[in-house]
């Protein structure tokens, strides 16, 4: 029996649109491809694989990414990954095929229009028109904002309240956390998701639960959630440690000392529940340091800095034969973000977005973009651009000029 054929392909998204290569090949009619190609020996899974076929291609980089369709022939297999593009770098392409005579022109189609152009193969285009206004919200680009929303128990004993250390969860370990903490799952209430963390992390049955603070917070970089803080005014049982892989240890602490490594919004919220019953946390354009704390909260590997910066009277863009690109950089070992942006464009840095990736090589990473000169006076009619840079660039363009401060520590 002959060997199956495995290889990977990208629906790869900028804003509302797919990412295709038309190609020309003599006595062909001219025909468009996804971006991919054939999964490698050393390629450690399929979406390793996709991965690096979009850098080498594409120069690219993507968020996360989801399997939707696969297509089985004779001998071969194919798995397509809706994928939302981060960045996009020509001048980083190795792909031997661009140096062939068969065209690789880079085409923007949206989903509804794909049945315009001859895309190959006819299942894959059959699938995209099929499924064209669901595709997109895979990757939130078109879906109502649904935020993610936290459930947190805060049990007293006099004035001391449970904490609990994080670890091996890939997010703020080696951090204290209100015990017990989760998120509210479908189908179930505030009440409901903080009894069932209260019996799953610590092993206790609550009585009453009541809502005491509600906290709309977002994490330098991220994206806003909801937070709901509830107090047990009973419970059985004794707080236990349940989960010992995700929690390191549990602990009482008094209200007034808790310890300076506690997750900001949780210390934020057990001070104003005393207080006040809404607050909001985080929503203050971020410092330098609180971007670099989060994002190592986040277990994010490596730092990527662009900026928006007015050079000559125009935009400051580096550009090629076929498309523009931000000045952009990783931010270097020991390096400070204040010192990765001050060797792209001089000027203070204002945070103004961010995005986190898997490079090619599978590496986590988050992307900062930050304005760091007033807007110039006028934009070029087209900005040659991914989607989530234009839009940037057009909310920094529109900002009122004002005197500008670094978000340095």
């Amino acid at each position: 029996m002959s060997p199956v054929r495995h290889s990977v392909r990208a629906l790869l998204f900028d804003g509302d649109e797919l990412v295709l290569f038309r190609r020309d090949k003599a006595g062909r009619e001219p025909y468009w491809v996804t971006p991919g190609g054939g999964i490698e020996p050393e390629d450690a899974s399929p979406e390793a694989a996709l991965r690096r076929e979009l850098a080498e291609e594409l120069g690219a980089t993507a968020g996360p990414v989801v399997p939707v369709f696969t297509l089985v022939e004779p001998g071969y297999r194919s798995t397509v990954y809706v994928a939302g593009l981060v960045e996009l770098d020509l001048s980083r392409r190795t792909g031997a095929e661009f140096h062939d005579q068969s065209g690789h022109e880079i085409q923007r189609v949206r989903p509804a229009d794909v049945g315009s152009v001859n895309l190959v193969p006819v299942e894959l285009r059959e699938f995209i028109l099929g499924n064209a206004a669901v595709l997109p919200e895979l990757l939130t680009a078109r879906r109502r904002y649904r935020p993610v929303v936290d459930v947190s128990v805060l049990l007293f004993d006099g004035d001391r309240v449970l904490l609990g250390l994080r670890r091996n969860t890939g997010y703020a370990d080696g951090e204290w956390i209100a015990m017990p903490s989760g998120h509210l799952d479908e189908g179930e209430s505030v009440l409901d998701a903080g009894a069932r963390e209260a019996s799953e992390e610590l092993g206790i049955e609550v009585g009453e639960l009541d809502v005491v603070h509600v906290m709309h917070h977002r994490n330098p970089g991220c994206a806003g959630r909801i937070g709901f803080f509830l107090v047990a005014r009973s419970w059985s049982g004794t707080p236990t440690n349940t989960e010992p892989d995700k929690c390191e240890k549990i602990a009482w602490f008094p209200v007034g000392e808790l310890p300076s490594n506690t997750v900001p919004r949780v210390a934020a919220a057990i001070e104003a529940q005393r207080d006040t019953f809404f607050s909001l946390h985080g929503w203050e354009r971020p410092r330098l340091d609180e971007l670099r704390a989060e994002a190592a909260r986040s277990s994010c590997e490596e730092l990527t800095v662009a900026v928006l910066a007015a050079a000559g009277g125009g935009l400051l863009l580096v550009s090629d034969a076929e498309t523009d690109r931000l000045p952009a950089t990783i931010v270097g070992p020991g390096e400070s973000l204040e010192q990765a942006i001050a060797r792209l464009h001089p000027g203070p840095p204002t945070y103004a977005g961010a995005a986190d990736y898997t490079s090619a090589t599978g590496v986590t990473g988050r992307r900062f973009v930050f304005e760091v000169t007033p807007p110039p006076d006028s934009l070029p009619a087209t900005l040659r651009l991914p989607a989530r840079d234009r839009a940037l660039i057009e909310t920094w363009a529109r900002r009122p000029v004002v005197s500008r401060g670094s978000t340095g520590s």
